[in-house]
């Protein structure tokens, strides 16, 4: 036997027997694995989130009057966070980036949502509920917008090892 053989009989590792059933444990990791993607996606936004916020906060009592300036702050900073939410999601899962985005959107929405439950009416603000779904829309927009940007940037090189 040649020396080729011989080193790729060593290294040749035997075949286990698995006891996966049907052909839905593919699928199954699959959703474990968006399942997984969209917690990092969500996580990354509520973290951008809070020190977005944290900057924009800054930046808004700083200036002359600072009333003008919440509104438009906060917008922006809740966007630029379902947009990281979207990029991260997708670069987690790097597999369907309008699922991806759809999925970190709907958990923002919903998150959010959820926390602003707990907020006194004073807090809350009297905006119509019109505009209030309006901007839960542009949450979603937002994260599928961070999702499909994601998918158009190059891949990352992994060397081989030698």
């Amino acid at each position: 036997m040649s020396d080729k053989t011989k080193r790729k009989q060593r290294t040749a590792y035997p075949k286990h027997s698995s006891n996966k059933t049907g052909t839905d444990s593919p699928a199954r990791n699959r959703w474990a694995s968006l399942g997984r993607a969209t917690g990092r996606g969500l996580l990354a936004s509520l973290i951008s989130l809070l020190l977005l916020c944290t900057a924009g906060a800054a930046v808004a009592f700083s200036s002359a009057d600072p009333d003008a300036l919440v509104t438009p702050v906060s917008l922006g900073v809740m966007f630029l966070s379902c947009l990281i939410g979207g990029l991260v999601t997708f670069r987690s899962q790097r597999q369907a980036p309008l699922l991806c985005g759809l999925l970190c959107g709907l958990c923002l929405v919903l998150s959010l949502g959820f926390l602003g439950l707990f907020l006194p009416d004073s807090l809350r603000g009297g905006w119509p509920t019109a505009l209030r779904w309006g901007l839960r829309g542009g949450m979603l927009g937002f994260s599928l917008f961070g999702a499909v940007i994601a998918s158009y940037a190059p891949k990352k090189k992994r060397h081989k090892k030698r």
